[in-house]
């Protein structure tokens, strides 16, 4: 399969999110599948970039807590998702959101992942314990992003019990993040430890409120073997220097750094015991390490994190929050060395079965269920997202109203429409440079038509309908669209038509919008699907528009948005191109050929002319239609 991983950042493994993704794109390429990556960051083999994204006031909290945010850039979602098979979502905010919209219209299956647990968030803010925010957080990242989706992988069945909790209804497949095959016990360089002058204590994660490295310091201060325990804390964060002036008082100095995967697994296997204090932890894969490393950890019993499911007897748990108890369990495994050295084999043997390469062929097994759930199903219909929607149009009525055709309400959305497009050609050639050539070639079409334009630019369903002005103009739009707050009505006033996601349906569709043809709409396509902004030359078609033309009876108008070089006083603040829509003449089906043949050969020929091979329209029943005599392409300047 052609797999995409969508994740904010992939360059630096620094955080836990952006190491799975690094191992499950290597370990699936060893099965066999094309991986692309789509990230900010450098470029790289197999990766599309998107610009990095700055968050004013928070950029350097946010880059503190080893995270960087993408930017959401259409030309290269639609770079990557053009031949996916499915793609995989890492993140609930705002590049990986624009992401799914786009993998929707491209009708790519998709599954999302939960990585970011509300409390990793609220406790930078120092607001860890507030319940109620947690709770908004929960809820607001299902109603935004996650009841989107039939799948989402859960790294452990703690978390997964926690989006059950809050109401998430997809099916929570709970997968491991696994670990590295490199993470394995080194007996050597077990042998170099002297317990006899130096207790070796290690943390790995960000050094951040929610995990706590606090409770470690605390713990060392009140054990018997202060004097000989030296701390080493493997990450970064906005606590490091609280945590530096908090151990003062130890004999040792803690040591704080970030390491490389070799140099991590060499301090892992030279320590004498981790520890695990996080309040909040989706799964824990730096304890997993330890692990699969032979090292015996203790670890924190905090309700909100998953980590303490690896603790194989009570000795390796410690009460949340006190350091006492800490202290506690740090000096039973201190004071026991040969238990300790005996455990140690058994959490070894515990890592081996969660080696990263078992989990990667159970996400394998969910990829393939998420493409055939889309095959047989298709994407999620809204009466599924479990969502009161209050700020956007029923889609389905929409429908059942255009189904009735009825000549009031034609004529009032074409004089709304048209009182619009007066307003709008202002708008579009004030701040676009929005220019049409060749409306005259529209003259020579009687009735009703389709028309199709490339997808370049938010605004350019507008500069169609001020290109044809006043015909009465519908859009076929997709459902999604329409169910936008605020754009979503402006959209059903504007003569939008949501596309049917039902096979039954769509048929249904297809004959109104023929009945509407027949009276003398036209109806507008984007054969492309997506929006990519400024996209230069042509993308796949989609035959939907030259299918209802055939079957309609009517010819297909091209018209294409080409980029000029701004010009006059505007050139001195307008940095992109001024846009020019170019209306070709209108092309009609040979009946000659069986209707999907007379398709092809439509939309082919569609492309030939928005591709620049220009050729005069062709009735197939009458001959060619001639291009208007004596006066040249007129360009009206809006």
């Amino acid at each position: 399969m052609n797999i995409v991983l969508v994740v904010d950042q992939f360059d630096d493994g620094n955080n836990g999110t952006t190491v799975t993704a690094r191992r499950y794109a290597h370990e699936l390429r060893k099965l066999g599948h094309r991986v692309t990556i789509l990230a900010g960051g450098e470029p790289a083999e197999h990766k599309i970039c998107a610009p990095n994204h700055t968050i004013p006031f928070f950029e350097k909290l946010i880059e503190s807590q080893g995270m960087k945010f993408a930017k959401p850039d259409d030309r290269a979602y639609y770079e990557a998702f053009k031949d996916a098979d499915v793609v995989h979502f890492y993140m609930p905010f705002r590049f990986c959101r624009r992401g799914e919209e786009l993998a929707r219209q491209l009708h790519v299956p998709t599954v999302a992942a939960f990585h970011v647990q509300p409390e990793n968030i609220t406790s930078s803010i120092g607001m860890g314990k507030c319940k109620s925010v947690n709770r908004f957080l929960y809820w607001w990242f299902y109603h935004v992003f996650y009841n989107r989706f039939r799948f989402i992988h859960c790294p452990s069945r703690f978390i997964a019990d926690q989006l059950k909790a809050h109401g998430y209804g997809a099916e929570l497949c709970v997968i491991s993040n696994g670990v590295d095959d490199v993470f394995v016990p080194h007996p050597e360089w077990k042998e170099r430890r002297r317990p006899d002058e130096v207790l070796r204590v290690l943390m790995i994660g960000r050094l951040s409120g929610e995990k706590r490295q606090d409770l470690i310091i605390e713990a060392a201060k009140r054990s018997k073997y202060k004097d000989k325990i030296q701390l080493y804390f493997a990450g970064k964060g906005p606590k490091e220097s609280e945590y530096r002036h908090l151990a003062k008082g130890l004999p040792r100095e803690p040591v704080f750094g970030f390491y490389k995967t070799d140099e991590l697994v060499e301090l892992i296997n030279s320590c004498d015991l981790y520890i695990h204090s996080s309040d909040a932890e989706i799964e824990g894969i730096s304890c997993m390490e330890a692990l699969a490393c032979g090292l015996v950890p203790v670890i924190s019993d905090s309700e909100l994190s998953a980590t303490r499911q690896f603790a194989l007897d009570e000795r390796s748990l410690f009460k949340a929050g006190d350091p006492e108890d800490l202290a506690r369990r740090m000096d039973f495994w201190f004071e026991h060395p040969e238990e300790r050295l005996k455990m140690e084999e058994a959490y070894a043997e515990k890592g081996e079965d969660m080696r990263v390469s078992a989990c990667v062929r159970q996400a394998d097994d969910m990829y393939r269920r998420a493409v055939e759930e889309h095959r047989k199903k298709g994407y999620l219909h809204p009466k599924e997202l479990k969502i009161r929607k209050l700020t956007h149009p029923n889609a389905d009525r929409i429908n059942k109203k255009y189904a009735k055709h009825s000549p009031v309400g034609r004529s009032l959305v074409a004089a709304f429409t048209n009182l619009l497009a007066v307003i709008l050609s202002l708008i579009d050639g004030l701040f676009l440079g929005f220019t049409v050539k060749g409306r005259e070639r529209l003259s020579t079409v009687e009735g009703g038509a389709v028309t199709v334009c490339n997808h370049v630019h938010p605004m350019d369903c507008t500069m169609v309908k001020v290109a044809l002005f006043p015909k009465m103009l519908r859009y076929v739009s997709l459902r999604r669209n329409l169910e936008l707050p605020f754009v979503g009505w402006l959209l059903k006033a504007c003569g939008a038509l949501p596309l049917p996601d039902h096979p039954i349906r769509i048929a249904r569709f297809q004959k109104e919008l023929e009945k509407g043809i027949e009276a003398g709409e036209w109806v507008h396509y984007y054969p492309e699907g997506m929006l990519v902004k400024y996209y230069e030359g042509l993308r796949p078609f989609h035959p939907g528009a030259f299918l209802t033309a055939v079957r309609a009876g009517c010819p297909v108008v091209p018209m294409k948005i080409t980029y000029q070089k701004p010009r006059g006083l505007r050139a001195l603040w307008r940095r992109k191109p001024f846009l020019e829509l170019v209306i070709k003449a209108p092309l009609y089906a040979d009946r000659t050929l069986p209707q999907k043949q007379a398709v092809e050969d439509l939309m082919q020929r569609t492309i030939r002319v928005m591709g620049g091979t220009e050729e005069r329209g062709v009735d197939f029943n009458h001959g060619y239609i001639p291009e208007p005599a004596e006066a040249p392409v007129a360009e009206t300047v809006l």
